[in-house]
């Protein structure tokens, strides 16, 4: 008996996102590595914060669009799109010569790609709505797994064949990944699209509810915090591990974040049910914080590796705590919309933190870089209080109001 077509979609998009999240994560560490072969000395650190940081100046922009047109041509024909041009970019990178090569093409991927919200999105409106939440649930698995494994393959890849072999390797997985989604995968329901709006008009309403400034302040200083590490990680794992450094070690600690979060994000989900949501983010926060102080101040590859999987452990809970956010406090019918912005803030936060790392690094040295951004997570728990507490008057105030 033939399988159900939402039930082969899964199967084919959860081969498909885990070799395009493994892709995506076995090459933006190691790309500071690559300047380094292209020669670049002075300014590397610079350099690199803006390499990583161009791919979300774009994307802030361009998301929406192909949301929008998501809508009204389908998600599969923009997956099937989002992933060619991924993959021809990855190819064009293999071959740059300069930086700005690099940094050029990194602003073309912001621009042009998106494969895995996009295929989230198509296993989700092509599924019965008894499914749809676990068969998410399971391709988001894949692109957890795709984190964990990427680094580890990256770092093999370019101890043999360089970072350009691994760019190489990664424009295969992801064109083979395409080729999955074109032909085998099936899409029969497209979602009727909601009432329009600007991003302008969603955005002023965003700022007069209370919830939302706790939602996309968790999403920026969360993912500022995560993507601030990537331009001196590997380069910082390389000087502590001294003769022993080789880009297979490193990926196995570059690992390490994506481990956390794969053994680390449902117990938190578990906890936001059990405790106070503020209780959660002050845990999750100064834990975190701590975490990358300690960092930056031991440098020891023995202290380094244990404190900086356990400062990601804390930060696994920055996704499921927003999240939580929007869920609880944020009105039902401006949810979607919220979500929406929620991502942008997360975008806006993987432009931020490269920037601002790389510059520190270039002026007070890489391992600055941890305590700069283990600073910015401990001061933050002050600001979520104020704004949650804000957000509680407000929907007592409204409760009180409706009953009279």
């Amino acid at each position: 008996m033939a399988i159900p077509y939402y039930r082969k979609n899964l199967y084919v998009m959860w081969v498909a996102v885990f070799l395009v999240s493994a892709s995506w994560t076995q090459v933006m560490p190691f790309l500071p590595l690559f300047l380094a072969e292209m020669g670049v000395d002075e300014g590397l650190n610079t350099w690199s914060g803006i390499v990583l940081s161009a791919h979300f100046v774009t994307a802030i922009w361009m998301v929406p669009v192909w949301g929008k047109l998501a809508d009204k041509y389908g998600r599969k024909p923009m997956a099937v799109r989002a992933g060619f041009a991924l993959s021809l970019l990855y190819f064009l990178t293999s071959l740059a010569t300069a930086p700005w090569h690099v940094a050029v093409l990194r602003l073309l991927n912001g621009a042009l790609t998106g494969f895995i919200p996009m295929s989230i999105a198509l296993v989700g409106t092509n599924t019965p709505p008894q499914y749809a939440a676990r068969y998410v649930a399971s391709v988001q698995t894949a692109s957890a797994a795709g984190t964990i494994i990427g680094p580890v393959i990256g770092g093999t890849l370019a101890a043999i064949f360089g970072v350009r072999g691994s760019l190489t390797a990664s424009s295969v997985l992801v064109f083979i990944s395409t080729l999955l989604t074109l032909f085998l995968v099936t899409e029969r329901r497209r979602p009727e699209p909601g009432e329009p709006t600007t991003l302008l008009a969603d955005f002023r309403t965003a700022l007069s509810i209370p919830s939302m400034w706790v939602a996309m302040f968790i999403s920026m200083v969360g993912q500022a915090a995560s993507m601030g590490v990537q331009p001196v990680l590997v380069l910082h794992l390389e000087a502590l591990l001294g003769h022993a450094a080789s880009p297979f070690l490193s990926g196995l600690i570059l690992a390490l974040p994506g481990l956390a979060l794969f053994l680390s994000a449902t117990r938190w989900v578990g906890l936001l049910d059990r405790y106070p949501l503020q209780h959660v983010a002050f845990i999750a926060f100064v834990g975190a914080g701590a975490g990358y102080i300690l960092c930056g101040l031991l440098g020891y590859i023995w202290a380094f590796v244990p404190l900086f999987f356990l400062a990601s452990v804390f930060a696994a809970a920055f996704r499921p705590v927003g999240a939580a956010v929007v869920t609880l406090d944020v009105p039902e019918h401006f949810r979607g919309r919220a979500f929406a912005l929620q991502t942008s803030a997360t975008t806006m936060g993987g432009l931020i933190g490269p920037l601002v790392s790389g510059v520190t690094a270039d002026w007070l040295g890489r391992a600055a870089v941890f305590v700069v951004l283990g600073v910015a997570l401990l001061a933050s728990p002050t600001v979520i209080s104020r704004h949650l507490a804000h957000a509680q008057s407000s929907n007592a105030v409204e409760e009180q109001a409706r009953s009279v």
